[in-house]
């Protein structure tokens, strides 16, 4: 579960939840077809988000089509049963609504937002897109260009390095290894329009699915207008087991040589558990190591040694792996300095040099974080739909406020130690050919 949580809670409820108490207004409803549809509302708000998240990412693909489920992504804008690809645009225009998509590790994910008044019109849309594709031949045709130029332009952005390197670096089994997009030259121009049908069929299905409303909208539109769009589509979906990674920490050492590129990049990164619902503190002790980390990264990368303008550390726990890195751009010949302070970072971490004060600190950092991102209605939606998917219950998303709480110095320094090991680190490093 990707740390992008925020809290849709009323301002009045935030001082309860601050005292442990635990007022959950999220609402969610199984429909008779098994799709769960979760709902906050907040009727004040002028805007709805939607997402409709499906259990299905790049873990579950067949390697030798590497990069499908992303390239199912797209096919599902580019017709329907009712609407081509050019209709669905102009509607969406046309009721001034933001459409976006993103695939990841474990989901695919499909989102709108729009004015609480053209709701019916983005849900409507949007669940023709899910129930209907026709995955059309020569659209996809098409359609392989823009992806392989959108694979080029990630392997053109150095930032991208803990998203395409780290987990190659950490994971050497796990297909978590596998790149999200796919190998432009290996298995995209493999892919077929039988491929992608099959991972539809088999996949988007109304049991492997979860709606998420959040915003404008009451609880009893919200349901209404999920039964009267999703509540029709029916499918047979056999669930498939993802396996755990297992793979112990090693000490690694990747080096990437580019042409084109001035800066370099270095990260360092550790393996952490797999999201699991019946150990939740797990899940919030890292949140608040990483939040440190990121924290002392900027201070002491960038403020005191002005070796990068951009230190950043990411926690990333999902249902089959989990892990946890930090990585910066800088000039090549500073990498050694900034790979020292990185891991002198994480080594205090391992350490335990970690104080009350900066618990508290990053614990009330956090709470305020999530309820100040509360009015995104989208990004509310999508940590509500991955929170279902990944961890089975969306509540969890308005709960993790109250639940910090729990995270103590002991607590936080104990989980730290748990995965961090520096003479085990994964380091990969991005420079200039």
């Amino acid at each position: 579960m990707a740390n992008d949580i925020s809290l849709d809670t009323p301002i009045s409820l935030v001082a309860s939840i601050r005292n442990g108490i635990d007022q959950v207004n999220t609402k969610t409803h199984v429909l008779d077809n098994g799709m769960r549809v979760v709902c906050y509302p907040y009727p004040a708000l002028q805007t709805v988000g939607l997402a409709v998240g499906v259990r299905y990412g790049s873990v579950d693909e067949n390697p030798m089509i590497n990069g499908s489920a992303h390239f199912l992504e797209h096919m599902m804008f580019k017709g329907t049963e009712r609407r081509t690809w050019r209709q669905i645009n102009e509607e969406v225009k046309s009721i001034g609504a933001y459409q976006n998509a993103f695939t990841s590790w474990e989901m695919t994910m499909y989102l709108i937002q729009s004015y609480k008044g053209k709701f019916e019109r983005a849900i409507d849309i949007t669940s023709d897109m899910i129930k209907g594709s026709t995955i059309p031949p020569k659209e996809m045709e098409l359609e392989r260009g823009p992806i392989i130029n959108e694979n080029l332009m990630s392997i053109d952005n150095p930032q991208n390095l803990f998203q395409d390197y780290m987990p190659r670096a950490l994971f050497k089994k796990h297909p978590v290894k596998m790149p999200i997009g796919g190998d432009n030259k290996k298995t995209i121009k493999k892919i077929t329009r039988d491929h992608l049908f099959e991972i539809y069929e088999k996949n988007y299905a109304p049991e492997n699915m979860v709606v998420s409303i959040s915003g404008g909208i009451t609880e009893e539109r919200a349901l209404g207008l999920a039964e009267r769009y999703f509540g029709d589509f029916e499918r047979d979906y056999r669930k498939k087991a993802r396996s755990i990674a297992r793979e112990e920490q090693k000490r690694t050492t990747m080096k990437v040589k580019k042409k084109g590129i001035k800066q370099a990049r270095i990260g360092v990164g550790f393996k952490c558990g797999e999201f699991r619902p019946d150990n939740i503190d797990e899940y919030l002790n890292m949140l608040v190591v990483n939040e440190l980390l990121r924290y002392r990264l900027y201070e002491e990368v960038r403020e005191k040694r002005g070796l990068s303008y951009d230190p950043y550390c990411t926690y990333n726990s999902y249902q089959s792996f989990g892990f946890i890195a930090a990585d910066c751009g800088t000039e090549p010949a500073k990498v050694g300095a900034a790979k020292k302070v990185m891991v002198g970072e994480f080594k205090k971490v391992q350490d335990g040099e970690i104080s009350a004060k900066e618990i508290s600190n990053m614990k009330e950092f956090l709470r305020i974080q999530y309820t100040t991102r509360r009015e995104q209605t989208m990004d509310y939606s999508i940590a509500m739909a991955m929170a279902g998917l990944i961890g089975g219950d969306p509540t969890v998303t308005e709960r993790i406020p109250a639940l910090l709480d729990r995270v103590s110095l002991d607590s936080a320094r104990g989980y730290g130690g748990k995965y961090i090991d520096v003479e085990r680190a994964a380091v990969v490093l991005l420079e200039p050919k």
